[in-house]
């Protein structure tokens, strides 16, 4: 080889022997006991020098949290008790059947009421006929009073119970139809005449119109007895008063004067007067 070449040689020597020296000075230092180490020497300086501690926050998150769902116990479901049904039904069968019977029991009292009103409106309606009837009879009495002759007095009652009677015919009379209450007004207002006409004849009874004032007041009389009879045709036949025989009433010929004054005085029963009307 030329001189080159043998520089070129000795410098490839060189470099391996230093290469071969640096890799073998830490592995002798490491294996050497007494050797120190230069992480060894750092750690002592290290150790020497005077700590600094930082403060250092960590943000921990929290695991999170795992919600486990035990599995649904198990319920054993009995069968109701029936018996409080059977108390219900036994209470609603017992409340109803009280209803039933209360119901019932108002459905009789309505009817007797009822039963009882249609009597008490039939007992008032007999006790309207039936005074109806006695005010007739105690008038034709009180007028056979007048059966006198001309220069007679008359010993009339003016304040009989008849009269007063009638002073209050709608409310007695009122059970009866408008038609018979009407009539009886009118039969009170006649009587009033008759005994207005008997005041005034007993004032002169001698006197020069003695006579007519008399006839007057059987004129009067006879009218009051026509009243009465329309009257009593207003009453339903069947709640009429009548003879035994079934003959009804006559209470113009009851309250007019008898037959033979009649004739003494002149005066045609028959014939109604224009004071009458």
């Amino acid at each position: 080889m030329n001189a080159k070449g043998h520089i070129s040689l000795g410098k490839w020597l060189v470099v391996v022997g230093l290469t071969a020296n640096i890799v073998s000075t830490p592995l002798a230092a490491a294996q050497a006991p007494g050797v120190a180490r230069p992480q060894d020497t750092r750690d002592s300086l290290r150790r020497a020098a005077p700590a600094r501690r930082d403060t250092i926050y960590v943000a921990v998150q929290s695991p999170p949290t795992i919600t486990v769902q035990a599995p649904p116990a198990t319920v054993t479901v009995e069968a109701p008790s029936q018996l409080p049904t059977i108390l219900l039904g036994v209470a609603t069968v017992l409340l109803f059947g009280a209803q039933v019977w209360i119901m019932v029991r108002q459905t009789g009292i309505l009817d007797r009421q009822t039963t009882l009103a249609a009597q008490q409106a039939e007992w008032r309606r007999d006790e309207a006929i039936g005074t109806f009837y006695r005010i007739a009879f105690d008038l034709a009495d009180e007028f056979k009073k007048a059966d006198v002759l001309p220069s007679t007095p008359i010993l009339a009652n003016y304040d009989t119970h008849p009269r007063q009677m009638l002073r209050e015919a709608a409310r007695l009379f009122a059970p009866l139809r408008n038609e018979l209450i009407f009539a009886t007004t009118e039969i009170a207002e006649r009587v009033d005449q008759y005994f207005s006409a008997v005041e005034a004849y007993n004032k002169h009874p001698r006197g020069r119109d003695g006579a007519a004032l008399l006839i007057s007041v059987q004129e009067f009389r006879e009218q009051v007895g026509r009243n009465l009879d329309r009257a009593n045709t207003l009453i339903p036949s069947a709640l009429r008063w009548t003879y035994g025989g079934g003959k009804e009433y006559d209470f113009r010929g009851l309250c007019s004067l008898a037959p033979a004054l009649l004739e003494a005085l002149g005066i045609e029963a028959s014939e109604p007067t224009a004071s009458a009307s």
